[in-house]
């Protein structure tokens, strides 16, 4: 079965999974979760179409009040292009839209977030992972453990990458601008 990853390129399981902890490791997805499409897949073979699923994440690590995520648009397609010599993914590529509906559970107040960058993942043998992202993505930051402040936000650009280490340290370069950061937006 396809592995899922932590993060993916286009931003499913982005929001819940860039935030998680170090330690957490990759899980396949649910058979129930690779679904029939409704929007054409990207030309070529091996795409596949994989829900997001709505994600909570807790309040203190990224904002101060929990955050509740229900993918109102997601048609993401996912390709793996090369795979290690045990079998798990190198590099594999994702395409299509992906918006969040974002509510901060305290208040209720919502806010759209977009994660539909396509791009390519590379996930390293020492457990680090490479983003090359083109658009929209929703990442996590937790208090000192990248080039962005504690947050979670919606960065995007025409070219921008994403260097996530081993210990889960975070750093953003190439073209990007924040969009906005979620924490902010939903207070």
């Amino acid at each position: 079965m396809r592995r899922l990853s932590i993060a993916l390129v286009a931003g499913v399981l982005t929001a819940l999974t860039l935030s998680a902890p170090a330690e957490a490791v990759p899980v396949p997805p649910d058979p129930s979760l690779v679904r029939a499409a409704t929007a054409a897949p990207p030309p070529g073979s091996g795409w596949v179409l994989i829900p997001s699923p709505p994600f909570d994440l807790p309040a203190g690590p990224l904002c101060d009040f929990a955050v509740h995520g229900d993918p109102i648009e997601d048609e993401v397609y996912y390709k793996t292009l090369s795979t290690h010599p045990d079998g798990s993914v190198h590099v594999e590529t994702a395409t299509g839209p992906l918006v969040y509906r974002l509510t901060n559970v305290s208040t209720g107040r919502t806010a759209v977030g977009d994660a539909s960058a396509s791009g390519f993942l590379i996930h390293h043998a020492d457990g680090a992972r490479t983003y090359l992202n083109h658009g929209p993505l929703l990442v996590g930051f937790r208090e000192g453990q990248g080039n962005l402040a504690r947050g979670f936000y919606e960065i995007d650009g025409p070219a921008w990458t994403l260097q996530i280490t081993a210990d889960n340290h975070r750093t953003v370069s190439g073209a990007y601008h924040v969009v906005q950061n979620v924490c902010t937006t939903l207070s």
